[in-house]
């Protein structure tokens, strides 16, 4: 009767070795996944001019364009590499609608999306009411190369 009961606890004490050894991987995957999503964007200016394309309804001839260092940000729940950018853009029309702000994103070292800080409808607000106070605090620096873009 001992012998079984001493089966038991034994039982018991490998499961719970075995559920901590498991806990701690699953947080080292988290870890290593948070790492890998974090990773700094070291091609930033690329990847932005690459995305105002498609962001930009008219991306030639941009004027006043300025940007913030990467920095990493709490967006949301999560951590991000984040950019500020400040610009003159064209309309659809040709004309320039003033100075606008957006919040780069980036994901896994590449650029994933905008936050347009003008936004204001619903969820998007608070995402961008966040963005726009951490570009409020941004260090812009010119961008001429935003300034030189072509259809």
């Amino acid at each position: 009767m001992i012998v079984g009961q001493y089966r038991a606890v034994l039982n018991v004490a490998a499961m719970a070795a075995t559920a901590v050894t498991l806990l701690g991987c699953a947080g080292d995957r988290a870890r290593l996944r948070e790492e890998r999503i974090n990773t700094f964007p070291d091609n930033y200016r690329t990847d932005l001019l690459a995305a105002m394309h498609a962001y930009a309804a008219d991306p030639s001839n941009i004027r006043d364009a300025y940007l913030s260092e990467p920095v990493l940000r709490q967006i949301g729940a999560q951590n991000r590499y984040t950019v500020c950018l400040r610009f003159n853009a064209k309309d659809s029309d040709g004309r320039y609608v003033g100075s606008r702000d957006a919040m780069a994103i980036f994901v896994s070292g590449r650029f994933d999306q905008f936050v347009d800080l003008s936004q204001q409808s619903g969820q998007q607000a608070t995402a961008a009411q966040q963005a726009k106070e951490a570009c409020a605090q941004a260090d812009y620096k010119r961008f001429p190369e935003l300034e030189t873009l072509k259809r």
